[in-house]
């Protein structure tokens, strides 16, 4: 189904029909109904392969030996894996995005909160490896601020590109580059 997220991606959600994710995906729409009771129940299923893929690169990323490595070249590595998870997902991210924030039911928020404070969790314990070179008296502090404005960036620059205030670089090496300079320059930098 990654010729749904490309579909998604590239139309809007609730524009987008069921006939025509079938027809990219090169199946009948009596085999989306099949797999899936709605495109609801699509958006859940890939929802979780975001999930899945973002968990198996974090623990790839923690079992590696980053001792020698210097705090910025650690935050490119991060900055960049998250970038191409929000390019891979781009549909499906501004999808879920938009739902959380009109959404009734607070249960989805509360799951969403709960997985973004796991990733978060990890992605600060990875980079409190490089402890001695972050300038700021809150070490935790400000890897968590850090990685919240890695987020807002990446969003707008990757996520919401066609409405975004971001200046729009002219390709995704820049966003990358960009945003691991911001996140060095305030870890490395701080000293309040």
């Amino acid at each position: 189904m990654s010729s749904s997220t490309n579909l998604i991606a590239e139309q809007s959600y609730d524009e987008v029909t069921i006939a025509e994710i079938a027809s990219h995906s090169k199946i009948s729409v009596g085999g989306f109904y099949s797999r899936f009771r709605n495109k609801d129940a699509l958006l859940s299923n890939l929802q979780q392969r975001l999930g899945q893929e973002t968990q198996a690169r974090i623990a790839i990323t923690l079992e590696q030996d980053w001792s020698g490595i210097s705090l910025q070249k650690l935050l490119h590595h991060v900055v960049k894996a998250n970038a191409e998870i929000y390019q891979k997902y781009r549909g499906v991210l501004s999808t879920i995005y938009l739902k959380t924030r009109t959404a009734e039911s607070s249960d989805e928020e509360d799951s969403r909160q709960a997985y973004n404070d796991h990733i978060v969790s990890q992605l600060t314990s990875l980079l409190m490896q490089k402890r001695m070179e972050i300038g700021h008296r809150q070490p935790k502090v400000a890897i968590r601020l850090a990685i919240a404005c890695m987020a807002s960036m990446l969003r707008e620059a990757v996520v919401f590109k066609d409405a975004s205030l971001y200046p729009k670089p002219t390709d995704m090496s820049s966003i990358i580059k960009g945003v691991t300079l911001v996140m060095y320059q305030f870890l490395a930098g701080a000293k309040q």
